[in-house]
């Protein structure tokens, strides 16, 4: 037996071990198996030989039959609990009758012997026949005791469904365990795709039998498993990864009547969540208009069940024509939890509308306009420990949420609110601002001579932009209204890096922030070294803050940073191109500036490299880079031409932009 043992540990540790070989015990603690027959290598050395357990072809283990019988009598219970139940009574056969017999096979008996280990083929001698009586039909008191086998396994929520090891996806739903391990995997990384609901109540109310008000809706739960299963690619406890197209296909004819029926507090579940996380799912897949169909979709919902009206101080004003409008309402929240998961829903819609907008050059959906009526009211998103500690002041009223933030105004609950979806939204809502006023801005349009002193050479071309002054205003209040957002962030030096969530959530909006500068500055940067050097300065704190978190190790991240490295990547693309044609001042060019912008732009493709095969939107992005990185230069006679070439023309589903993002340039011939 040590003999074997040790050929077959010295067989394991010759190569790596097979995915799924592994023991059980070694699987749930995460260790490194060997693979060692009948106990493995760290089974033995924590002397627990009991534990190990293998599941490949041996049929099933110890465990995962005493867990189905949890599971029958769980059902059971309930059942006897809730009589009136229509669902059809769990019945107990005895295996070992001659009709069961027929239909399932005659099993090997198999004991407990006093280690605990299970043996096929074992009889116990001490055990007699008790005179059962009329039970004798159901069990067989006189034999060695068995797993009830009970036919097909029933989960806790009293369904039936397959076996959880084989033709589970066949069902309607996975049973207990898969959704459990498909919901570990998505809650790992749920806050990378805006997730915003009170996760413990929603992980219970998982549990509950079909048909609960208080279950949540198919469509979002198909969506939870559709990003677990995309998650467990390298999971340890198996890949679950082929199954996506199952939950892609159920979350999507659920999506289209999931507020059919849905009650009034599931309305929530039914208008953004399953949307707003298929729309995700799609960016991360190449689908871009299904994603922008999804995400617009969830921003006009939420619009349109008044999310952006929660505690405004302004009622409504009476409508003045003879159409009586039908307005849609959605009954009072039941609680704290509930209203806070109301307030989040609306910035997470809000946020993943401001971005995605700059990303295709779309417009937004949530307008913040007194002419539609969408002025957001709402106030800033806390973290959801707040909701639930009560902290909230029933008689608080608010209005003009956003329009204040972005004049400098800083208004919404009385203590300052610092919350990772707050600081998100506010950085969304930068990014989209500065880049809409940076559109505004025409080739060839200038600003008067009396009105800006930085930027001397501008000529003004009235025909373009028909208020100046109002247009330079804006960018002046924008531009300090970004620096004042960026010390506003929480320094991510001072995150603890274990807190995987609020890193990556912080780590996102400083980029988003320090974009919003590149947006801005980005259609003077050719011209005025006051905005090149903000652009250049924006790109370096971005490189910066990937180093500081390194981000090259986050297992998921927000897939509209790959928009946000892209930008950068054009400042330090276009400033190494600037050194060599139009340098701004007549000055020698030092040796190590461009080595400093090479590094720069290495270290940005290189993390964008890391991400583009499981996002294909970042892989779009970094393969725009590496196109427009190709430079030439020939050295002709008297003159030098560089150009920087793309190869690909933009897909129509990605418009050209005047700003930094997605923008390909050449610069012709220069004479030196």
């Amino acid at each position: 037996m040590e003999a074997s043992a040790s050929s077959s540990r010295a067989s394991a540790s010759s190569g790596a071990l097979q995915r799924g070989k592994a023991c059980l015990n070694c699987r749930r603690r995460k260790m490194k198996c060997d693979g060692v027959r009948p106990i493995c290598g760290p089974c033995s050395r924590a002397n627990r030989p009991d534990d190990c357990e293998y599941t490949d072809g041996q049929g099933r283990t110890r465990t995962q039959i005493l867990e189905e019988n949890i599971a029958h009598l769980e059902a059971r219970i309930q059942e006897l609990e809730n009589p009136d139940s229509a669902q059809a009574p769990i019945m107990l056969h005895n295996p070992h009758s001659p009709s069961y017999q027929s239909r399932h096979g005659s099993p090997a008996p198999r004991v407990v012997t006093p280690h605990g280990r299970l043996h096929a083929g074992s009889r116990s001698s001490g055990m007699s026949s008790p005179n059962v009586g009329e039970f004798q039909g159901i069990f067989d008191f006189g034999a060695p005791w068995q797993p009830l086998d009970l036919g097909p396994p029933l989960d806790p929520r009293g369904h039936a469904t397959p076996s959880t090891t084989e033709g589970w996806w066949d069902a309607e739903e996975p049973p207990i365990a898969i959704a459990q391990q498909l919901m570990d995997h998505f809650f790992q990384h749920a806050s990378q795709l805006g997730w915003f609901m009170h996760v413990t109540r929603f992980r219970h109310s998982v549990l509950l039998t079909q048909g609960n008000v208080n279950r949540p809706i198919p469509a979002l739960l198909n969506v939870v498993y559709l990003w677990g299963a995309s998650f467990s690619r390298h999971s340890p406890e198996g890949d679950l990864s082929m199954h996506e197209v199952t939950f892609l296909s159920r979350s999507l004819s659920q999506i289209g009547h999931a507020l059919s029926g849905a009650p009034t507090h599931q309305t929530i579940q039914a208008i953004s969540k399953p949307r707003l996380l298929l729309a995700m799912y799609h960016y991360c897949t190449g689908k871009f208009i299904e994603g922008r169909h999804q995400s617009d979709s969830a921003a006009a919902l939420a619009m349109a069940c008044g999310l952006h009206k929660i505690r405004s101080a302004q009622l409504a004003p009476p409508s003045s024509t003879y159409v009586d409008v039908v307005p849609i309402i959605l009954m009072d929240s039941r609680d704290q939890i509930e209203e806070g998961e109301r307030i989040n829903a609306l910035w997470t819609a809000f946020s993943m509308d401001r971005c995605w907008a700059v990303a295709f050059g779309a417009p937004t959906i949530i307008s913040d306009s007194d002419a539609f009526g969408t002025q957001v009211d709402t106030p800033w998103p806390l973290d959801m420990e707040t909701y639930e500690r009560g902290q909230i002041y029933p008689n608080l009223r608010t209005s003009c949420t956003l329009r204040n933030f972005l004049g400098g105004i800083n208004t919404g609950w009385p203590w300052e609110n610092q919350s990772m979806l707050a600081q998100f939204s506010k950085a969304s809502a930068m990014f989209e601002r500065a880049t809409h006023l940076a559109e505004c801005w025409r080739p060839g349009t200038a600003f008067p001579l009396e009105n800006l002193a930085d930027f001397p050479e501008f000529v003004l071309d009235s025909a373009e932009i028909p208020n100046m002054n109002a247009f330079y205003n804006n960018f002046i209040s924008i531009d300090q209204r970004i620096e004042e957002f960026k010390g506003q962030l929480y320094l991510l030096e001072n995150i603890d890096h274990s807190d995987s969530d609020t890193l990556r959530t912080t780590h996102t909006s400083h980029c988003l922030a320090h974009a919003a500068t590149i947006q801005l500055h980005s259609v003077f940067a050719q011209q005025n070294a006051a905005s090149r050097n903000k652009c250049l300065a924006a790109g370096t704190a971005i490189v910066q803050a990937n180093a500081i978190v390194r981000a090259y190790e986050f297992p998921v991240i927000n897939p509209i940073l790959g928009t946000v490295w892209a930008a950068a990547c054009q400042v330090f693309i276009r400033e190494l191109v600037s050194l060599r044609s139009f340098p701004l001042e007549p000055t020698p060019i030092p040796a190590d500036q461009e080595t400093e912008l090479r590094s720069s732009l290495d270290q940005l493709q290189a993390v964008m490299a890391v991400f583009a095969p499981v996002c294909a939107l970042i892989n779009y992005q970094h393969g725009k880079v590496q196109q427009e990185r190709v430079v030439y230069i020939l050295h002709l006679p008297g003159r030098r031409i560089l150009m920087i070439r793309l190869a690909a023309p933009l897909p129509s589903c990605v418009p050209r932009h005047s700003t930094a993002i997605g923008q390909a340039f050449t610069i012709g011939t220069t004479t030196r």
